[in-house]
């Protein structure tokens, strides 16, 4: 398949390419969100086994921790747990222990972005759930995006870029998959616990993210 018929291609398509061209050099990363759900499902039937990664802040609802197992006892994919080098309590003491207020960009970056970037270390190709109606900051997602990390070049794939929020919960329930049950209790996007809020019905998929601040992403997808 080549790049430009990226923006016409069903998912499954986009995730052979990549299984083919990157082999055990790719793996997709997800904090067990819908979109997540969905995507490793999708990669589950491409490419038995798919490599997976989750980022365990230390900070995860106790939910989002049961998602792990729930997903592989139903997915063909093997997960990887990441975990900061700082422990919550050790992060605590040298920091403080509510960081994630004082100045939650460097918690993120600490407790998300690191952990990632030791990941992409070793991977030529990262796969995301990041959809462009998630929210301003994604609105531009480019399927496949082409970047420089660490001085190496790493190919990041956005399969389901194009997907709306209706397409993901449709596949969903369409498959049966497990979801996070936070987001039957007014939680439509889920992060660390001290910074995720609910949300009223109709409100922004990301509005209860680090909510009354003007920060909107963790850095995961601006920073690396």
């Amino acid at each position: 398949m080549s790049i430009p018929e990226f923006e016409s291609a069903a998912p499954s398509d986009i995730l052979r390419w990549a299984y083919e061209t990157f082999g055990d050099r790719v793996a997709l990363s997800t904090a067990f969100g819908p979109s997540g759900v969905a995507l490793m499902h999708i990669a589950a039937r491409v490419n038995p086994g798919a490599r997976v990664f989750f980022i365990d802040t230390g900070l995860h609802f106790d939910e989002t921790l049961e998602m792990v197992e729930r997903v592989q006892r139903r997915l063909a994919v093997s997960v990887e747990i990441l975990r900061p080098d700082l422990t919550v309590a050790e992060q605590a003491e040298r920091f403080g222990d509510e960081l994630y207020v004082v100045d939650p960009d460097r918690c993120c970056a600490m407790r998300k972005v690191e952990p990632t970037r030791r990941m992409l270390a070793g991977l030529d190709a990262w796969i995301t759930g990041l959809r462009r109606d998630q929210g301003p900051t994604r609105a531009d997602t480019p399927i496949l995006d082409v970047r420089p990390v660490d001085g190496r070049t790493v190919y990041k794939i956005s399969p389901l870029a194009r997907w709306t929020r209706k397409d993901v919960w449709r596949h969903v329930f369409t498959h049966d998959l497990p979801y996070n049950p936070l987001h039957d209790q007014g939680y439509p996007s889920v992060g660390c616990a001290p910074c995720t809020r609910p949300v009223e019905a109709g409100g922004d998929e990301r509005a209860g993210r680090w909510a009354g601040r003007s920060k909107t992403e963790c850095g995961l997808h601006t920073q690396l």
